[in-house]
């Protein structure tokens, strides 16, 4: 069976068991062609046009999800192939990573929030030698607005923190990194909100940390393991890679979000970060690649590149869900590559993640 009528055998029969809840019609009507424009598969082109027309896809987030539904579903049958169309693949690939790294170079420079913080790995079971002096209010802001955050993986709370999310990009939109990141992008907060509070939920994934059962899904800022570890809800495990790096750190943790309270403590077995970065370093370097991606014509599910954002150069793994950030972390040097299964795998497990939270009871199978 040929892949495009197996790939529109799975929506249509998702659509068609009640996986997509029709939705009120929008008071603004939906330019449905250019939509449909956008999909380039056409078997599941056709599948969606006529859910369209039989009122099963009523809106964007009906069309969204059932576009991501599908691919996830897809996936799960050929990884493979799903990943080559649209992973590192792609053929702008190497002109989206020229782009990236031509706008992120100035980063490290202006990251005037940036701070000196000394890793101990482990002496006296902690990660982080306690920081002196005061440090710049962007650090707690961004901390508060994580702890707002549920920490359980499939939650959807960007809509409920509209206000709190604005608030703080507010507090930010005059920083040096921020700046450079719209100007040679040519975008607005607007849009680097979309990047990293759209369907993805990069902020919640990438900055806050999720838990997944009793492991810890993402958590990819320093800062918020070091304000964790210093309350006593992050414990270091080990160091597995960077040993004695100043500029990163590979290893196994726990993470318990709310201390004694009904959440459990969950494990991270390699995760990491890099550090002493502001987190605007880190949303000004998911934005850049977001947009530099889009500039090209697509966004891929998955695209590693090279950036600097704390004096040292790492290859960045970047994972993207419904045209926003799904999640991105450091992984080292240009060799520590996984091969291209692994990858996809690991994506799609990422996306599943984020449609739970589109609907909490949908079952889905990736991985």
């Amino acid at each position: 069976m040929r892949k495009s009528t197996r790939f529109a055998s799975v929506i249509g029969l998702f659509l068609m068991l009640g996986g997509v809840v029709p939705a009120t019609w929008a008071q603004q009507p939906i330019d449905w062609t250019s939509r449909l424009a956008t999909v380039q598969d056409q078997a599941l082109r056709r599948t969606l046009e006529n859910s369209i027309s039989a009122g099963l896809i009523a809106d964007e987030a009906d069309f969204n999800t059932a576009v991501a539904r599908a691919q996830s579903r897809f996936a799960a049958q050929n990884p493979t192939a799903l990943y080559a169309a649209r992973g590192n693949n792609n053929g702008n690939a190497q002109s989206i990573r020229d782009a990236i790294a031509k706008s992120t170079a100035l980063i490290a420079k202006l990251d005037r929030d940036a701070v000196d913080v000394k890793k101990v790995d482990g002496t006296r079971g902690k990660l982080f030698q306690p920081l002196t002096g005061s440090l710049p209010a962007s650090y707690e802001a961004a901390y508060k607005l994580a702890l707002l955050f549920n920490p359980r993986v499939g939650t959807d709370d960007t809509g409920r923190l509209n206000s709190q999310i604005d608030t703080f990009l507010a507090s930010i939109a005059d920083d040096p990194v921020i700046k450079q990141a719209l100007q040679s992008t040519g975008t607005k907060m607007a849009d680097l909100k979309r990047n990293w509070f759209g369907s993805g939920a990069g902020f919640e994934h990438v900055i806050c940390g999720e838990i997944k059962g009793s492991e810890v899904s993402g958590y990819h800022w320093w800062y918020k393991f070091y304000r964790d570890e210093q309350t006593g809800n992050t414990q270091y495990v080990n160091t597995l890679g960077n040993a004695g790096s100043e500029y990163a750190y590979t290893g196994a943790f726990t993470w318990d979000p709310d201390g004694s309270g009904p959440l459990p403590t969950a494990r991270k077995k390699k995760g990491g970060f890099i550090v002493g970065n502001s987190v605007q370093a880190i949303l000004a370097l998911g934005h850049i690649a977001m947009e530099s991606a889009r500039k090209f014509g697509s966004i891929p599910g998955a695209l590693t590149f090279d950036a600097d954002v704390n004096g040292q150069t790492f290859t960045w793994q970047l994972y993207t869900m419904g045209g926003t950030i799904r999640s991105l972390y450091p992984m080292g040097g240009k060799n520590n590559m996984p091969e291209p299964d692994d990858i996809a795998r690991e994506y799609y497990d990422l996306e599943g993640e984020a449609l739970q939270g589109v609907n909490p009871e949908a079952s889905l199978t990736v991985h």
